[in-house]
């Protein structure tokens, strides 16, 4: 396995288990006082989990990776606007924001790691 692919590979992983708590911290929120915010996080995050596990299974057959760069991108644009959604209508809440904010981080890191993949099974 290339370096690129392990790095996707651990990208995916954290993705998909941070994710997972990132849904979890969206749900609370949502359970303690349902704002249109909660939606937000539990969908960005819900989003960079099912990013996470695809990353980490295309890590393990790289020439799949230029397939994935496209819902990766989108993915990770989806997120960045559900986080400015959060950041529009917090209304003073800092969790909403530091969730929203993780979750697209997320997303971005699995996308850089995809983009990296790309690059080098296109050399190849």
């Amino acid at each position: 396995m290339s370096p690129e692919a392990k790095r996707l590979k651990l990208s995916g992983i954290v993705a998909l288990i941070a994710g997972c708590a990132c849904v979890v911290a969206g749900i609370v929120l949502a359970v303690l006082g349902v704002d249109i915010t909660d939606l937000f996080v539990v969908v960005a995050s819900v989003v960079a989990l099912l990013l996470g596990a695809r990353g980490a299974r295309v890590a393990n057959v790289p020439s799949n990776a230029p397939k994935l760069m496209g819902p990766s991108a989108g993915a990770t644009v989806a997120t960045g606007a559900l986080c400015a959604g959060d950041v529009a209508f917090a209304n003073g809440q800092v969790a909403p924001i530091v969730v929203g904010a993780v979750a697209f981080f997320l997303a971005l890191l699995v996308t850089i790691a995809t983009s990296a993949v790309k690059k080098s099974v296109e050399k190849v």
